[in-house]
């Protein structure tokens, strides 16, 4: 389905700090999508890169499905973006996501795809430090950004047997993730078939005092485009801290007559949400 864009958000003046991600509790309860199972594995990589668009040393992550060394396909990709207090691993540390696409593929409910997912800051600080406020996080979602469709796409592209069109890359992440997937596809439609947030930080994406965007004047520059999108995808559980602001979000969404998914889950701003939030939307991306 063609669908979705976005308008702006009033972000609250008391949010001083991003919620940290929490870590995918394991118990009795796990669903079975997270079991790991008998069954091909994919290769979970260590990438290294230098970004010339920031001169510095970069870091991400790859997953590359069960059979890529002995294929010769090209495969799609989705970019996969962490959230604040995380980094590169999180994804596959935290939410295990290689065992989930392990699953979906082995069941037949997703095609092999490669799914990148860098380090989502530009900066380090002190241990035991967090950003706070706009002026903690402006500068590094700048930077991200241009490191994003400058450097790390063409490196992923040369690198690795991808489809290189647009119709086989999608971006997608968690909170701070969120935010910054709608910034950088919203702003680049032309790159992107799906744009998905996981319980996003809103402020991420639509405040350019954080190192977002002007979403007004990205709907109006590109509503045509954003509206050509497979998917245009907002989900968030309902004793999330940012569930208010994605519903805004989304309820702005429709008064702009824009078409997407609001998915409304019950949970709070963990790990085990996101999981199933990739589970669901993996097989719908491409």
């Amino acid at each position: 389905m063609k669908n979705r864009t976005l308008a702006s958000l009033t972000i609250p003046a008391l949010l001083l700090a991003l919620p940290t991600t929490a870590p995918l509790a394991q118990d009795a309860d796990t669903p079975a999508y997270l079991e790991m199972r008998d069954v091909a594995h994919g290769d979970v990589q260590e990438l290294n890169y230098q970004s010339d668009s920031l001169d510095k040393e970069r870091e991400a992550v790859v997953y590359l499905p069960p059979g890529y060394d002995e294929s010769s396909i090209s495969y799609p990709v989705l970019y996969l973006l962490h959230g604040a207090g995380g980094d590169q691993d999180t994804w596959t540390e935290r939410q295990q996501a290689h065992v989930i696409l392990d699953n979906l593929i082995a069941d037949g409910d997703l095609d092999p795809l490669i799914v990148v997912m860098p380090y989502g800051y530009t900066s380090t600080l002190p241990a035991g430090e967090r950003r706070r406020g706009a002026e903690g996080y402006k500068a590094d979602m700048e930077e991200f950004a241009r490191d994003f469709i400058l450097d790390l796409i063409p490196l992923v592209e040369s690198r690795y047997r991808v489809e290189a069109d647009r119709e086989h890359r999608a971006i997608a992440g968690l909170s701070m993730g969120g935010g910054q997937s709608f910034a950088i596809g919203l702003t680049h439609p032309d790159l992107f078939s799906t744009v998905a947030g996981f319980s996003s930080a809103m402020q991420i994406a639509n405040s350019p005092a954080w190192g977002g965007i002007d979403m007004d004047a990205t709907l109006a520059a590109n509503v045509d485009a954003i509206n050509e999108l497979d998917m245009l995808w907002v989900g968030c559980g309902t004793e999330d801290t940012l569930f208010n602001v994605n519903r805004q979000f989304s309820e702005q969404l429709s008064e702009a007559g824009v078409e997407h998914a609001f998915r409304v889950t019950l949970g709070a701003h963990t790990g085990a949400v996101w999981s199933r939030y990739l589970h669901e939307v993996a097989p719908q991306l491409f």
